[in-house]
């Protein structure tokens, strides 16, 4: 019987174990291959000294010309090589927004005269337009608006300013007034309003036929970057995530791009006018809507004014960025007041994020709010209700200016490899300040308006190459930033390069408390911890207009290089790595990415919030997804060795039970053995048919391992069977040579015999287990390797989450792998249990005479009970020493961190088999 149940449980954790070896294999190369397999960087770069990278790859400074990207992508075996590059920094100075206060005049002849000149064909027929509509009052009133804009990182909300305007305000007229020729019919301001006027460089009220246009405050500036890639290495690299850049790859080369041939054509256009087929079909022109060129022609005519155009001026091609992260609000209150600044009503407030509608280098409609219950009538105009602006933020100021990466220093590491991080504050930076004064205004701005505001800097400025030039952008198509991170990868993400968003999650407060995880919104600075995508992306043509670089400066940041060869990870390693040598054989520094996988980094975030009395406070604890490079290999190599671990014990402590058994099996064939000596036979005879009979069982043994090591054609199927049979051998070998084939001497009886009578369970539980010292030592060795063998199972299983790291691949290679890992651990336990009963059981005849005979002697069901009890009692205390001994030594080797779990384990499989051997009823 036990060698069937050995038999059994060898073929059966055999067959886990090669599923399981099977699910590793499986699972770690469907994960571990990323969207490029070999990183390249400027042959300078000092080594990251550890195989934990964060997702900044991008300097600014390059070091890589376009002639060794060449020779990089010469090299046999080399799919793709996609070079990327930080083009320049750009700080965008906003317009003033405005206030638009419905102030609807109605159908007049001034309206029906710009019908007329615009040649607006799909304007509203006259008997279609409504009466006058306005929030205005006839006579002016006394309002004070407050306009107050507040950034948010998404826990922390600060106000960047907060300003407050008086003044009158009433509802428009239309006034037909005498003028050399005839006569002029105009819009004017009532009698008595004063207007609102903010301070400068925000201008004052005007009056139109539609609204009342109050201007506000500005808006703070805000820092975008623009990077550089070859939108066609790019798109082989991104595959269908990358067709954003379609329109890019389709730009024309250099001779196409003068700044003055491409406005001019444009100018052209929009002298042209609009009809309302044109409207419908967003006003494309060269294949782009209007509001991609739009925006454009705007930043044109400011450069001829300027005359910062050249005949060698350049037009930027850019896919941009759709939306901001920026969480940047903008609200107006609005109050009636009296003319000593009581307050009489309150009329509203209105609000406006900076996201909405929001495209960087492309926003061609002002920043508009609505007064509270107001209509917006431009709609009746049709195609000349279109509102052109200059854009949000014009003009630009482009520089070289980088930033670094932050700069950490690493905590002490965890039992898994994970290392918590602390970022290094780099300074105070302003936020809110004002612009000075530009082509887009000529006054100064007011600097009292604004208390600074500042945001802390985790990024040190780096200065790259020559000064930018002040190019023409000129936007050919958006992306969006999250599909591109997904684009990425999750398990196996590879960061792209400056594009491709990588959010920091707050989930711990500055006092260590667990809080709701949430993102945190990025700063304005561009120079926080949180940073969004670049805000375009051009391609290397335009990178040269910028900088004004020639093919043969370094100015290619990195090389994202995707091996020519089909296959997981596993089978296409060596493949990369040879590929990997000949790149680095070129003069650049490699770094062999394919088997990295996303790991989750704890960053602690000191000095990052400053109040308005200057009181500095830390954030807490944010998370942030970072690359460890050679997850693949650490993750492959520890769940293997834990499942032949897991095999080998489930294996070993089976075959050990067995022997323990097959020994105690001895006592049994006693009797048989002495008849036999009796009837003649000499004692090797006797001996040698009792090995014979346990010699069938090792057969059996055998062949079963002969057929599973054929099976699964591995080494260590081979190794665990060939140990589990030469246990058994040497127990055959050792119960025969212990096979005494002559009758068991009893003591006589001695005179004056002073033993103590046996009067309750335990005395007669501890006689006899001493009396039948052999088998009771054979079960508690029995019961001892149970234990031992279920402490290092348990132990494995739960330093499994420590042995294969802390990468995204490491946990859900542990999640898809733990089914099996239990099954195969829970087969070894119960394998064992049963083994461990069956030698229970050898001794049970005779125990069975003597409840019956303890029966008779009037005994009842709880004493006997009782007697059983303290008999397993006994045993599993004997057995504890050796489970403990025997879990903790083998766990020191296979899995030192978990010791004491371990030894608790052995405990309570002693507990366990006690109580099942104590519920035994027959």
């Amino acid at each position: 019987m036990t060698v069937v149940v050995l038999i059994a449980s060898m073929v059966l954790s055999v067959f886990i174990q090669e599923r399981a070896q099977v699910a590793i294999n499986d699972v770690v190369d469907k994960n571990a291959r990323g969207i490029y397999d070999i990183l390249v960087l400027p042959k300078d770069t000092e080594d990251a000294g550890g195989t934990l990278r964060q997702p900044d790859v991008l300097t600014g400074t390059g070091g890589i010309t376009a002639a060794e990207l060449n020779k990089v992508r010469g090299v046999s075996g080399v799919a793709v090589a996609a070079p990327i590059s930080l083009v320049s920094k750009v700080i965008q100075d906003a317009q003033v927004p405005q206030l638009k206060a419905t102030d609807y005049v109605g159908y007049n002849p001034n309206t029906e005269a710009f019908i007329s000149q615009q040649g607006i064909s799909d304007a509203a027929p006259k008997a279609q337009w409504p009466a006058p509509d306005s929030v205005l009052s006839a006579e002016p009133k006394r309002y004070r608006i407050t306009a107050k804009a507040e950034s948010s990182d998404g826990k922390n909300n600060t106000v960047l300013f907060e300003n407050s305007a008086q003044g009158t305000l009433g509802q428009a007229k239309v006034v037909t007034e005498k003028v050399a020729g005839g006569t002029s019919v105009r819009t004017v301001a009532p009698e008595g309003e004063t207007g609102i006027k903010f301070p400068d460089p925000a201008g004052g009220t005007f009056h139109g036929n539609f609204d009342a246009t109050i201007a506000l405050p500005v808006l703070p500036q805000i820092s975008e970057t623009v990077v550089a890639v070859d939108p066609i290495a790019e798109q082989a690299l991104l595959g269908d995530a990358g067709s954003f850049l379609a329109p890019l790859a389709k730009a024309p080369d250099a001779s196409g791009r003068n700044a003055e041939e491409v406005g001019g054509r444009f100018m052209n256009r929009m002298s042209q006018g609009f009809s309302a087929e044109d409207v419908k079909s967003g006003i494309e022109y060269e294949g782009l809507p209007f509001k991609y060129w739009s925006p454009f022609l705007f930043q044109y005519q400011s450069a001829k004014e300027a005359g910062s155009l050249t005949k060698d001026s350049q037009v930027i091609p850019m896919v941009v960025r759709a939306g901001t992260e920026v969480n940047l609000k903008y609200t107006v209150t609005i109050e009636e007041i009296d003319d000593a600044g009581n307050t009489i009503a309150k009329v509203g407030s209105v609000s406006k994020n900076l996201g909405d509608e929001y495209l960087p280098f492309a926003s061609s409609k002002p920043f508009e709010l609505r007064w509270p219950g107001g209509k917006d009538y431009n709609y009746l105009l049709g195609s000349g209700g279109i509102q052109v602006a200059s854009g949000l933020y014009q003009p630009a100021k482009w520089s070289t200016n980088f930033v670094s990466s932050p700069e950490y220093t690493a905590g002490k590491a965890e039992a898994n490899g994970a290392t918590d991080q602390t970022v290094i504050p780099q300074g105070w930076v302003q936020v809110n300040q004002l612009p000075e004064k530009t082509l887009s205004w000529q006054t100064e701005a007011d600097k009292t308006q604004r208390e600074p505001v500042e945001e802390q800097s985790y990024r040190q400025s780096l200065k790259a190459g020559t000064d930018a030039s002040t190019p023409l952008p000129f936007v050919f198509g958006t992306f969006d930033a999250d599909s591109v991170r997904a684009a990425a990868g999750d398990i196996n993400y590879l960061p792209l390069g400056g594009y491709d968003p990588t959010p920091l999650t707050l989930t711990k407060d500055a006092q260590g408390k667990d809080v709701d995880p949430t993102t945190l919104s990025p700063g304005l600075s561009g120079a926080g911890l949180a940073t969004q995508s670049a805000g375009a992306i051009t391609d290397y043509t335009g990178l040269a207009a910028v900088r004004g670089t020639s093919t043969d400066d370094a100015v290619i940041d990195a090389v994202r290089v995707r091996v020519n060869a089909a296959g997981s990870w596993q089978s296409t390693r060596e493949e990369i790595a040879a590929v990997a040598a000949d790149i680095a054989a070129l003069g650049l520094h490699t770094e062999i990415v394919a088997g990295s996988a996303r790991e989750d980094v704890t960053i602690n975030v000191p000095e990052y919030r400053k109040d308005n009395l200057g009181t500095v406070s830390d954030l807490g604890t944010v998370a942030q997804s970072w690359v460890r490079q050679g997850s693949a290999t650490g993750v492959q190599n520890a769940l293997s060795s834990s499942s032949v671990a897991l095999l080998a014990l489930t294996v070993g402590g089976a075959a050990l039970v067995t022997a323990a058994s097959t020994i105690t099996f001895t006592r049994n064939r006693r009797t048989e053995a002495v008849t036999l000596r009796a009837m003649g036979w000499t004692r090797r005879k006797i001996r040698s048919w009792f090995l014979n009979e346990l010699l069938v069982g090792g057969a059996a043994i055998l062949a079963v391992a002969a057929v599973v090591v054929a099976l699964s054609r591995s080494w260590v199927t081979a190794v665990v069977a060939a140990a589990a049979l030469v246990i058994y051998l040497a127990a055959s070998f050792t119960s025969a040579a212990l096979l005494k084939p002559h009758p068991r001497q009893e003591p006589a009886p001695v005179a004056g015999d002073k033993s103590p009578m046996v009067d309750n369970a335990k005395q007669y539980a501890a006689r006899q287990l001493l009396t039948n010292r052999f088998n009771a030592a054979a079960v508690a060795v029995s019961v001892g390797v149970l234990g031992a063998a279920a402490g290092a199972l348990v132990a494995v299983l739960v330093d499994l989450p420590r042995a294969v790291g802390s990468s995204a691949l490491s946990v859900l290679a542990v999640n898809q792998l733990s089914g099996l890992n239990l099954a195969l651990a829970l087969l070894g336990v119960l394998a064992s249990l049963m083994l461990t009963l069956i030698t229970g059981r050898f001794d049970l005849p005779r125990k069975r005479a003597q409840w019956a005979t303890l029966s008779a002697m009037g005994w009842g069901p709880a004493l006997l009970l009782q007697l059983r009890r303290w008999e397993a009692g006994i045993l599993a205390v004997l057995a504890l020493p050796l489970a403990i001994l025997g879990s903790v030594a083998i766990t020191l080797v296979i899995a030192p961190h978990a010791v004491l779990r371990a030894a608790l384990a052995a405990i309570l499989a002693l507990l366990i088999w006690f109580i099942v051997t104590t519920r035994t009823r027959k």
